[in-house]
């Protein structure tokens, strides 16, 4: 998983430090958050977060609960366009079966 590399790590938790204190003063987690954003950009985006257990499940359930307000919208997308993901989430040939 390229993304997930060694190499790729400290760019990526620049995203999650970005949005940790938004997300202490909202009272959820980072990842409710970027739930919350992704359901706040768009109506017919639908994430599906993977997991293997029920706590996670409620805890993805509750980012409805998140509610961004147009501001902290705003500064999700800048900071996600300023910084941006690192890399593809799966090598080449996984791509390939994601329609990459």
């Amino acid at each position: 998983m390229p993304r997930s590399s060694k190499d790729n790590r400290a760019a990526n938790q620049q995203l999650v430090d970005h949005v940790a204190p938004l997300a202490r003063a909202k009272d959820a987690g980072p990842g409710q958050v970027a739930l919350a954003w992704l359901l706040a950009r768009r109506p017919w985006i639908v994430p599906i977060p993977g997991t293997r257990r029920i706590e996670r499940v409620e805890e993805n359930a509750a980012a409805t609960l998140a509610a961004l307000s147009v501001d902290e919208q705003a500064d999700l997308d800048a900071a996600a366009s300023r910084i941006g993901g690192q890399r593809d989430r799966y090598n080449a040939l996984h791509m390939g079966y994601v329609g990459k």
